[in-house]
């Protein structure tokens, strides 16, 4: 083999992977499973009727749970979802989506048991909600349209519970209930799964 072939090669090799990050740097996130929104949304509605139950909205001890269910749940099913179309779950686009939603849930997470420890858990569905959105809008901008809308959404949810603090449950069961299934679905019949 020649010198000038074995350079050529090389820089092709080299076009190839520029080309590769390229399109994956501006691509979405496609494997959102839509399946995955809605069972993390019946779970959402599942602890909003045993908070609804027992009587207080921001039981941490049913919350928690539900959500660390619900990313388990969510992870999966993209996971599963990516496989099925040969998509990679952990590309470029899905790390920068958990880069640019990381710190809203941490805030959120730290908030938590800052107010339920200084007896403002009152606050606690309008802070959930509302940092949710915000992460969820952030990563929504490198995955389908339907998942930015969802987190505006959540925004809206969690500013009407910031207001109006008796109606937090009933935010809570919106948003990570019933808007988790209505998304989750719109993304079944558009995106397929």
């Amino acid at each position: 083999m020649s010198i000038q072939t074995q350079q050529d090669q090389q820089e092709a090799k080299e076009a190839l992977a520029f080309i590769r990050r390229t399109m994956e740097s501006a691509s979405t996130f496609t494997a959102v499973s839509g399946w995955g929104l809605v069972a993390s949304g019946i779970v959402g509605l599942v602890a909003a009727w045993l908070a609804w139950t027992r009587g207080s909205n921001t039981d941490l001890q049913i919350w928690i749970p539900a959500a660390a269910l619900s990313v388990v749940i969510a992870t999966s099913a993209n996971a599963v979802k990516a496989r099925g179309s040969e998509t990679p779950l952990w590309s470029g686009v899905m790390q920068r989506i958990v880069w640019v939603m990381a710190p809203p849930l941490i805030a959120g997470a730290l908030l938590t048991f800052a107010l339920n420890g200084h007896g403002s858990s009152q606050l606690l569905p309008g802070m959930w909600l509302a940092l949710y959105g915000a992460g969820v809008t952030a990563g929504g901008t490198l995955s389908v349209r339907a998942v930015r809308w969802m987190g505006m959404a959540f925004l809206v949810l969690g500013a009407v519970a910031l207001v109006r603090i008796d109606l937090g449950l009933v935010m809570l069961a919106v948003g990570f209930g019933g808007l988790h299934v209505a998304v989750g679905l719109d993304i079944v019949w558009r995106h397929g799964g």
